[in-house]
């Protein structure tokens, strides 16, 4: 196993020597959470691609636009900290035009606008804020459908790299299991303990994450200052399987999590 750091004796040896069989774990991911990621990013993609015929409304006005002196009515939202909605419903010379935009920035309070019609066009309403920042809204959709899209990559790339590991592990079957610990990211995100760590498989180099709350939580701990957990390995297949606290993946009885532990505890370990 690369990058495994060495364990004690005393560790190894609390380590159950029966015969294991691994299991799947809600934590490793799957096609269910892959899927509603993938739908939330492709809603993003499609609210950001929906702004676009409203963004060239404002570019295409801004060629030739003057001020008058139209009724304006409207309200503005911030979202996300620093997305902001607006909608507008404008009148000027018996032409009425509800307008939205969005555009980056935060705006906690009123916000004041000129109104603006095309020169050629009096028919054509907007206001001065959709106008002065119609190149920024532009560049932000862009890269913010670029983002969406290269995040949608990184799900399904996960989701196979996913794939191929449970298909490992359940091709494991029954057998003595060797324990060590590897290198590895350990994030808490909204009370989540991410892991995240690399392997060779197959000659290439993968990257995957395993996931639990404070009770299915990745088994890490952390020496020198760096965060490295607990996994198990077939030596034959040389793949390392993350181990839950609880030590679920091997389904590990009481008795031998508890001397795990304890063995782990006398050696400084947690």
């Amino acid at each position: 196993m690369q990058n495994n750091i060495q364990l004690s004796d005393k560790i190894l040896k609390s380590f159950p020597s029966r015969e294991l069989t691994l299991t799947p774990l809600k934590g490793d991911g799957g096609i269910i959470r892959t899927s509603l990621l993938t739908l939330v990013m492709l809603a993003f993609i499609a609210f950001f691609i929906y702004q676009i015929p409203n963004i060239a409304y404002d570019y295409r006005i801004s060629q030739n636009a003057i001020p008058v002196d139209a009724y304006v009515d409207g309200s503005c939202k911030t979202r996300l900290l620093v997305i902001t909605d607006c909608d507008v419903d404008l009148r000027y010379q018996g032409h009425s035009v509800s307008h939205s935009f969005t555009f980056l920035g935060f705006n906690p309070g009123d916000i004041e606008v000129l109104p603006l019609a095309d020169a050629n066009d009096p028919s054509k309403l907007t206001v001065d804020v959709a106008v002065d920042n119609v190149e920024l809204r532009f560049i932000s959709v862009i890269v913010l459908i670029l983002l969406f899209i290269a995040c949608i990559i990184i799900f399904i790339r996960s989701q196979i790299v996913t794939s191929q590991t449970k298909k490992a592990l359940l091709s494991v079957g029954t057998k003595p299991l060797k324990l060590t610990a590897i290198p590895a990211k350990v994030v808490n995100v909204n009370r989540q303990f991410i892991a995240t760590y690399k392997f060779d498989f197959n000659g290439k180099q993968k990257s995957k994450s395993y996931s639990g709350n404070k009770k299915t939580a990745p088994f890490s701990f952390e020496r020198d200052g760096k965060s490295y957990i607990f996994v198990v390995y077939d030596p034959e297949q040389n793949i390392p399987y993350v181990l839950d606290l609880p030590l679920k993946r091997i389904q590990a009885t009481p008795e031998e999590v508890q001397h795990l532990y304890s063995a782990l505890t006398e050696e400084g370990i947690i």
